[in-house]
């Protein structure tokens, strides 16, 4: 419904909603290119730090897709930039590569162009989505689907990085096939994209208020 001010000009229109697409918002960017950018790289970097270092005895193929999708997911929502989750992504495999000490054709490499590949389908898929999307499916069902479908990458490209090695490379979670890795991330992928959303919303009404 438009609003008219008493002196005939339409004012800007408002919604009780808290959330809004990246890239559709009519808004200038909240901060410079740079700092957004560094900001961005920091936010890639602390996922694969916690990747290293948070252990939690699951023993479930990819549950670090619930910190890591958290991470990725909020911060595409909050950026207005086009390539944020690219550039999440390449701040996680840039640490990732230190952490490895190098490229090659390992587990590890596996991992950094997973964070990469993983960052640019959520740009992909998030940033100003189809209308059709959007209308078929609201955003709090849309999200978990991008994290389990984005998730499901990494037992994919490890699968991939393990037939071009000729088996050389074990990867723990394919000795019984692919099947159950691809399920488990993709429920983590999901967990994470959600917690994710309700992070971003509940910042956006905190900055509402």
């Amino acid at each position: 419904m438009k609003t008219i001010s008493t002196d005939g000009v339409q004012l800007p229109k408002t919604t009780s909603s808290a959330f809004s697409w990246p890239g559709t918002r009519e808004q200038a960017d909240k901060y410079p290119l740079a700092l957004e950018l560094i900001l961005l790289l920091g936010v890639g970097a602390l996922a694969a730090v916690l990747h290293q270092s948070f252990r939690i005895p699951l023993r479930m193929p990819g549950y670090h897709g619930m910190e890591w999708f958290t991470l990725l997911i909020l911060a595409r929502l909050l950026s207005n930039r086009g390539a944020a989750g690219m550039v999440v992504g390449l701040g996680a495999a840039t640490t990732a590569c230190i952490y490895a000490g190098g490229i090659g054709l390992d587990g590890k490499s596996a991992q950094m162009l997973t964070y990469f590949l993983q960052g640019c389908i959520v740009d992909a898929l998030v940033f100003r989505p189809d209308a059709r999307i959007r209308s078929l499916l609201p955003y709090f069902i849309w999200l978990p689907v991008v994290g389990a479908l984005t998730h499901m990458i990494a037992p994919l490209t490890r699968n991939i990085f393990n037939s071009m090695s000729a088996g050389q490379i074990a990867f723990g979670s394919l000795i019984n096939g692919i099947g159950y890795p691809l399920s488990t991330h993709a429920l983590f992928g999901a967990v994470g994209a959600f917690l994710g959303l309700l992070l971003y919303l509940g910042s956006s009404r905190k900055r509402r208020h």
